[in-house]
């Protein structure tokens, strides 16, 4: 369907005069495009609208490549994202809106992906999570948040996967499970924790699979139980 939206923008080979400005109608008559060409190619600001007429996306070319800030709209005429383009790859700051006006997400572009600093929200306002992207992949410590702004997540990545201590929350604030990884995989001691933050359960992990010896635990912190993992099972 993208496909066949953009071939219409390319000028027909029978047309005498490529330059100068150009529409394109939904079927209801309503404007889907308007822009302007210049040696046969996208130059200069373009408009696509949503079919209530509101404004859907506006962008800048340069000899046929995205260059310069872009935007893009809600059906509602609010501002969805922001950004831009150089020689047709995002590069720079970029941000996300809700369709109430309240920030989604913002960071920063390079060569096309995300590459720096990262936040994203909830729509009522409070943060969501934040951490740092290399190339596109995440790097370095993250965190995550419940709705009501309590700790979820601590993290930390190398090349997009979890590598070193993990920590999940409840939304209470007590810890639910404790874990480290390495390339991704659980690796090393795990621990997973009560409602009310109290031990239950502490084995190991290796390459991904449950190794070695476990233990269990009561409410009131007393070993409950033991065993012990090979190659995943108990035996």
């Amino acid at each position: 369907m993208k496909g066949s939206f953009f071939s219409r923008l390319k000028p027909d080979a029978k047309e005498v005069q490529a330059d100068g400005p150009r529409e394109l109608y939904y079927k209801t008559g309503q404007v889907e495009f308007r822009g302007n060409y210049k040696n046969g190619k996208l130059d200069g600001v373009q408009e696509w609208l949503h079919r209530n007429g509101q404004v859907r996306e506006r962008q800048a070319y340069r000899d046929g490549k995205k260059d310069g800030p872009w935007e893009m709209f809600h059906d509602n005429g609010q501002l969805r994202s922001t950004g831009t383009f150089v020689d047709g790859r995002r590069s720079g700051p970029f941000e996300v809106l809700y369709s109430s006006g309240q920030r989604r997400s913002r960071g920063t572009h390079k060569d096309d992906e995300r590459d720096g600093p990262y936040e994203s929200y909830y729509e009522n306002g409070r943060l969501e999570s934040k951490g740092a992207f290399a190339n596109g992949k995440k790097v370095g410590p993250w965190e995550r948040f419940h709705e009501n702004g309590q700790l979820a997540l601590k993290a930390t990545y190398k090349d997009d996967l979890a590598d070193g201590l993990l920590e999940w929350f409840r939304d209470n604030g007590h810890l639910r499970v404790r874990e480290h990884y390495s390339g991704g995989k659980r690796d090393g001691l795990y621990e997973s924790y009560d409602d009310e933050g109290r031990l239950r359960t502490r084995g190991a992990f290796r390459n991904g699979v449950a190794a070695g010896p476990y233990e269990l635990y009561d409410a009131n912190g007393q070993v409950s139980g033991t065993g012990t993992f090979k190659d995943g099972a108990v035996f």
